[in-house]
């Protein structure tokens, strides 16, 4: 038997190693049967689907792991494949996949191409749905399922649930047992592995349905097994590690899982990052996950994600149990560990209001350098109790079917789209309320983490005593009533535009001008309207500052707009520069917590050669963001 799994990548997710298709086929060998009589493979690459088809043309039974970035494609692989050979055994799993039963009929009726959906972890249900194909038995006896079946009133069968796995040792790990060794020799080159070493996870936020065990126990994998991937990861010499757990840092063995992977990182020199999401309820005693990477020469970078500050919020998407003010002591105390966080928050969730929203993004700009934060628009995921009939019902959610963002591509042969689900409304956040929300929020994702006014709006709050939210507010206004064709009115325009793309259900990305085809998230067209004006950005928000806040406040604020002019290079800028300010900003940088001194200061920045040996905007903003994002320098300054 002919057995092919499909993972497909996703252009705008890591281009790592497919752990979801790895494990089925992993866990499915270890069945005697199974070894004997089935050959089985894995396929990730996302190609035209016809070359897809052709390579899979005498599989008897086609698998496909399924999430939004990779939906419509298999179910267009799956469809041509039915085409090609109709006899062949089609099985769907994965978050994608309905759960609920009404829905999982729906799913079936819509997709003839199915034979089958897989509920929930997938290992055990795949092996014994192989092993009853092998053995002539009905479907309906295989747990975990929803059949094609006639017969049925809604066309649907659902045999009984299965549970979730407790003991692992049925499992395997395709990194262990060839199965990655085999895609790898196919011409598989990943620059990311997927590790879990749980699952499960004890919260239950309505917005989300990690690894399909929301409000679950936990659940560990062998260690030894870890042990095992994590050494075959750096003998590949793969750079990047994602550990996968919905909480890392709450089971007491993590702390050595770390310097296990420490221990490899000293002998081979692999992996050199790891990714990790910290469990929601962080301590101090927590962090040691992070110093521990920090003590192996190890690169991080540390999610404490609040969603949002507001109780109301949280109470709704039922996070209310998750205690925010550890989360702003654990930031505090990466600043004095020299450990970079960035924090994650959603636009769109329900009780959320733009004046919650609104406050919440000037909480998450935190005075320690380094920090930053992510900002998304909530998205309904299939399965999650936020896209429940009764959740969209009570919050009057309302959405739109969008383009996922890299996705948005033209003329790639046999190129799919792929949509997600995204809130554009609540009852308590309407659609006009929406847009303010979405344009505050992306003007200060690239003031503050795209350094287009990050010294502007500490030196505003902490020197100047400005409230940031108003500061922020005052300038969204002043571009929205700015004069046509200025540079305000620009940078407007562009979040006009982008939040248009999504209301129309067009996009998430779009092209900006004079730099080709390129697709730029909301932030990054923002700096680029900003910087491509040449100064004319800097010298309307300096004018503005001096008009809206009165005496010693408008001096500094505007000094300060003059200061980050200064030390922000623009395409086209080569040569360096020198200019005087009425305030040490530079002495105060360094030192944030003492007073800003007023004192006459001369100095002389330097673009780094690679922005400007940019020939182009493209090439320049792709160099910015890339060294923003790594945070490195975009240029040197010294005393003049």
């Amino acid at each position: 038997m002919e057995v092919v799994v499909h993972q497909f990548d996703g252009v705008s997710t890591l281009q790592a190693l497919p752990l979801a298709a790895g494990l089925l086929v992993a866990t499915a060998r270890r069945d005697a049967r199974v070894a004997v009589e089935a050959r089985l493979r894995v396929t990730a690459a996302r190609l035209d689907p016809d070359a897809v088809v052709d390579a899979c043309d005498r599989a008897d039974v086609l698998a496909f792991s399924t999430y939004v970035w990779n939906e419509r494609y298999s179910l267009e692989v799956a469809r041509r494949a039915r085409a090609r050979r109709p006899d062949a055994f089609i099985l769907l799993g994965g978050p994608s996949v309905p759960r609920r039963p009404d829905e999982a009929a729906a799913f079936l009726r819509g997709h003839p191409e199915v034979d089958a959906v897989a509920f929930g972890e997938g290992e055990l249900t795949f092996r014994d749905v192989l092993r009853a194909l092998l053995d002539g038995r009905p479907l309906a006896e295989v747990p975990g399922l929803a059949l094609r079946a006639g017969g049925c009133p809604d066309g649907a069968l659902l045999t009984p649930p299965r549970g979730r796995l407790v003991d692992f040792g049925d499992t395997a790990s395709p990194y262990l047992d060839g199965t990655f060794d085999a895609l790898v020799a196919a011409g598989a080159a990943p620059t990311a592995a997927i590790v879990e070493t749980n699952r499960g996870c004890p919260f239950a936020c309505t917005f989300c349905d990690w690894g399909q065990a929301v409000a679950s126990r936990v659940h560990e994998l062998p260690l030894d097994r870890l042990h095992g991937e994590i050494a075959w990861i750096a003998a590949r010499r793969i750079p990047y590690v994602y550990i996968v757990d919905a909480n890392y840092g709450m089971r007491r063995r993590d702390v050595d899982i770390i310097h296990e992977i420490g221990r490899v990182k000293a002998a081979t020199g692999f992996p050199q990052y790891v990714f990790f999401h910290l469990t929601k309820n962080a301590t101090e005693r927590h962090l040691a996950v992070v110093l521990a990477l920090k003590e192996h020469g190890i690169a991080t970078h540390l999610a404490l994600s609040a969603q949002d500050f507001e109780p109301r919020v949280l109470l709704a998407v039922k996070r209310d149990n998750i205690r925010l003010d550890r989360a702003l002591e654990l930031r505090r105390v990466c600043h004095e560990r020299g450990i970079p966080t960035f924090n994650e928050l959603i636009l769109g969730l329900p009780q959320q209001t733009y004046d919650s929203f609104a406050d919440s993004m000037a909480k998450a700009v935190t005075p320690y350098p380094g920090d930053a934060f992510n900002l998304y628009l909530a998205r309904v995921l299939p399965n999650a109790e936020m896209a429940s009939p009764e959740e969209r019902a009570r919050h009057g959610i309302e959405t739109r079917h969008v383009l996922i963002a890299s996705f948005h591509r033209a003329g790639a042969g046999g190129h799919v789209d792929e949509m997600e689900e995204v809130v554009v409304a609540t009852r308590a956040l309407p659609v006009a309320d929406w847009r303010r929300a979405f344009g505050l929020g992306y003007f200060l994702a690239a003031a503050h983490n795209l350094r287009l006014l990050d010294v502007v709006l500490q030196v505003a709050r902490r020197a100047a005593g400005v409230d940031l939210r108003i500061l922020v507010e005052g300038l969204c206004a002043a571009m929205a009533a700015a004069a046509p064709g200025s540079a305000l009115a620009r940078v407007h325009a562009v979040l006009e535009r982008h939040a248009d793309a999504i209301l129309d259900g067009r996009a998430m990305v779009l092209p900006a001008e004079g730099t080709g085809d390129h697709l730029w998230a909301v932030e990054d067209a923002v700096l680029h309207a900003a910087l491509v004006a040449g100064g004319g950005f800097y010298d309307e928000v300096e004018a503005w500052a001096r008009a809206t806040f009165p005496g010693r406040a408008g001096a500094i604020v505007a000094d300060a707009v003059r200061y980050q002019r200064f030390l922000t290079p623009a395409p086209g800028d080569r040569a360096p520069r020198a200019e005087g300010f009425a305030f040490d900003f530079d002495a105060w940088r360094a030192r944030p917590d003492d007073p800003l001194a007023e004192r006459p200061t001369r100095l002389r920045f330097a673009p780094s050669p690679a922005l400007a040996a940019a020939h182009d905007a493209r090439a320049f903003m792709l160099g910015y963001l890339g060294a923003v994002h790594a945070r490195a320098p975009t240029g040197t300054t010294t005393a003049a």
